[in-house]
């Protein structure tokens, strides 16, 4: 089963490949992986290593809290808020 929070950092990681302008290639090369393992990371297939992530840190010049900028956009959604009317609403039609 494909972790969310793993899918969440590969495609961030996909995205600032793509606007450093950076081949799939090129960026597995650097981290002495293989290509295919590096799509796998992005996809969300497999899990990226922490030292990984520190060689994308240098590679991307960026923050490590970049890589979970989408995990905690996810964590700070607030529970959809319903008024005591809607509440009773649907107490109502679940009751019949």
């Amino acid at each position: 089963m494909i972790s969310e929070k793993a899918r969440l950092v590969g495609n961030r990681i996909k995205m600032m490949r793509l606007a450093k302008g950076l081949r799939q290639k090129h960026v597995a090369d650097m981290l002495k992986i293989s290509q295919s393992n590096l799509s796998n990371i992005e996809s969300g297939r497999c899990g990226v290593t922490i030292e990984h992530l520190f060689t994308l840190q240098e590679i991307f010049a960026c923050c490590m809290s970049d890589f979970f900028v989408d995990i905690e956009k996810s964590r700070s959604k607030p529970p959809a808020a319903y008024s005591v009317e809607d509440l009773l609403k649907i107490v109502a039609k679940i009751k019949g």
